[in-house]
C-alpha cells in the first residue's frame, strides 16, 4: 500500500502525468485491498478455530484427568477384592480344617 501510495504522490507531484496511471494505480489499489479483506476475513477465521481449539484442549485435559481418577479407583478397587479373595480363602481353609478337626 506504502508504495502504491508514493507512486500516486509521484505521479501527482510530476508535471505531466502518465495518463490512465492515476486509474491503475487506483485499480491496483483496490484490488489490493480487497486482497486484504480476504486475508483479514481468514484471519478471523483461524483466530475463531484457534479459540475452539482451546476450548477443545481443556475438556480433554479434563477428561483425561476424570480417566485417572477413575483408573486409581479401580486400582484401590482391585486391591480391595483381592484382598477380601485371599481373606475369604483362608476362612474356607481355616473351615475345612475345623471340620475335620
Amino acid at each position: 500500500f506504502r508504495e502504491l501510495i508514493e507512486i500516486l504522490a509521484i505521479s501527482r507531484n510530476q508535471k505531466l502525468p502518465q495518463p490512465g496511471e492515476e486509474s491503475q494505480i487506483l485499480e491496483l489499489l483496490i484490488q489490493r485491498d480487497g486482497e486484504f479483506q480476504e486475508l483479514m476475513k481468514l484471519a478471523v477465521d483461524q483466530g475463531k478455530i484457534h479459540h475452539e481449539m482451546l476450548l477443545l484442549e481443556k475438556v480433554v485435559e479434563k477428561r483425561d484427568n476424570d480417566i485417572q481418577q477413575l483408573q486409581k479407583q479401580l486400582k484401590e478397587a482391585e486391591h480391595i477384592l483381592a484382598t477380601a479373595v485371599y481373606q475369604a480363602k483362608e476362612k474356607l481353609k481355616s473351615i475345612e480344617k475345623a471340620r475335620k478337626g
